[in-house]
C-alpha cells in the first residue's frame, strides 16, 4: 500500500510521512479482515528500505501482524538524516538531499529533523512478538549493519532472525539491489514458513 509519505498518498493525497505508521497498517488490516478470501490471524507486514522503520514499528504497536520483514534495517531514521545533512548530502543516498522536506511536508531541513525526532525505533520494537526477519546487505552504504545489529538485538521477539547477505553470494547492496532473486527468495521462504507452516 501507498501510506503516508509514498506513492499515491504524498503525490495525489497531500499525506506526508508520519512516524506512528501503525496507524496506516491498522487501517490495512481493518479492511483485510473484512475480507472473505484473507485469514486474519496471517496477516504480516514487509517493506523496503525506509520500510525496514515502517514495518517493525507496526508490528511492535499493531497486534494483529503475525510476521515482519524489514528489507533493509532502519534503527534511527533521524539520526541517519542528521549525518546526511551534517555531511552535506556527500554520503550515499537513493534520494536527493531536499526529498525529506517533501515527504514530511516542511520547508527547511532544521524543520525536518524536529519532525524527525520520533522516528527511532528503541523503546518501540522491545514491543515486538511476532516472527521477525531482517534482511540487510553487508556493504550496504546508507544503513550501517551497526543499525542492523541494534535493531535485531532490541527487538522483543523470541523468534528473530538478522539475515546478513555478503559480496561473496551477493545481496551485499541496500536492499540487496545487487541481487534481488536472492533476497526475495529467501524473504519469501521465510514468510510462507512463518504464515502457512503452522
Amino acid at each position: 500500500m501507498d501510506g503516508p509519505g509514498t506513492g499515491e498518498a504524498i503525490r495525489f493525497r497531500d499525506m506526508p510521512l508520519r512516524y506512528d505508521y501503525e496507524k496506516a497498517a491498522g487501517a490495512c488490516i481493518d479492511y483485510l479482515e473484512k475480507r472473505s478470501d484473507v485469514d486474519p490471524k496471517r496477516i504480516g507486514i514487509m517493506a523496503i528500505s525506509l520500510g525496514g522503520y515502517y514495518a517493525p514499528r507496526c508490528a511492535s504497536m499493531e497486534p494483529r501482524i503475525a510476521a515482519c520483514i524489514a528489507w533493509g534495517a532502519i534503527w534511527d531514521y533521524y539520526g541517519t538524516w542528521k549525518k546526511r545533512i551534517d555531511a552535506g548530502f556527500k554520503a550515499s543516498m537513493s534520494v536527493p538531499g531536499h526529498h525529506i522536506m517533501w515527504i514530511l511536508g516542511v520547508d527547511s531541513l532544521d524543520a525536518a529533523l524536529k519532525k524527525l525526532e520520533p522516528f527511532r525505533l528503541d523503546g518501540v520494537v522491545q514491543k515486538m512478538r511476532c516472527p521477525f526477519l531482517i534482511v540487510h546487505g553487508a556493504d550496504d552504504e546508507q544503513i550501517s549493519l551497526k543499525d542492523a545489529q541494534a535493531l535485531y538485538d532490541a527487538s522483543g521477539s523470541a523468534d528473530k532472525t538478522l539475515r546478513i547477505f555478503t559480496a561473496e553470494e551477493g545481496g551485499a547492496q541496500h536492499c540487496q539491489r545487487d541481487y534481488l532473486s536472492l533476497g526475495t527468495a529467501v524473504m519469501w521462504n521465510w514468510l510462507e514458513d512463518k504464515l502457512l507452516g503452522a
